[in-house]
């Protein structure tokens, strides 16, 4: 059940000028994107745009709250469900790749980000990265408060996640021409979907932080 934030947020990210926003910024980067370009993608004049959403450096946190505060939100009520600490990872882990798949922008536009060391972010997306990692942190000392989880630090576990998720779905230009490359190959198939490649991380990630010592 979404709250009234909540509610409000994702009717906002729906409208065609953010939308379109959010594509011109994956694409050229927040230096690169013009608010010409934004308004022709999204049917409106520059007039319209100012006066419905604002400037560029507006436009870009809203498409940032759309992102981050979208996210954080579907990891917390994912995660505050989930029946034990090994699904609390599986579920950070799948509704991440489901929303980094869903809005095709997110993975170029925080890639970006995260190689320019965050110039263009705004406290309010900060505050919804802590949410997240909030979020894994928990189900992390849950699972080894319960001797399932040895501890690990959160940070890097986020990263582990992040990194394979949003790495995943923007390679995949990269990977469609390796394969068409080596299509006589018996390589291993590269292309997996992004519910299988959440999967695989989340094993990946649950093997490395199991707790391999006997239980007292």
């Amino acid at each position: 059940m979404l709250d009234a934030s909540e509610t409000v947020r994702r009717k906002s990210c729906g409208d065609a000028i953010l939308r379109a926003a959010a594509d011109e910024f994956a694409e050229k980067g927040y230096g690169g994107a013009r608010v010409d370009e934004i308004a022709r993608r999204a049917n409106v004049n520059k007039a319209t745009l100012y006066y419905r959403i604002g400037d560029k450096e507006t436009l870009y946190h809203a498409v940032l709250e759309c992102v981050m505060g979208g996210i954080a939100d579907d990891v917390a009520s994912a995660v505050s469900m989930a029946d034990n600490s090994e699904e609390k990872i599986r579920q950070f882990v799948l509704v991440i790749a489901r929303n980094t798949e869903e809005m095709g922008y997110t993975a170029p536009i925080m890639l970006r980000e995260v190689a320019s060391g965050g110039s263009h972010l705004p406290d309010h997306a900060l505050a919804h990265m802590n949410r997240l990692l909030g979020a894994l942190d928990s189900a992390l000392a849950d699972g080894v408060k319960q001797g399932i989880f040895r501890p690990v630090n959160s940070f890097f576990v986020h990263m582990m996640v992040i990194g394979s998720i949003m790495l995943y779905a923007v390679n995949e230009p990269i990977r469609q021409r390796i394969i068409a490359q080596h299509a006589e190959s018996k390589a291993p198939n590269q292309t997996v979907t992004m519910v299988r490649a959440a999967e695989q991380v989340s094993e990946l990630v649950l093997a490395a932080i199991q707790n391999t010592k006997p239980r007292k």
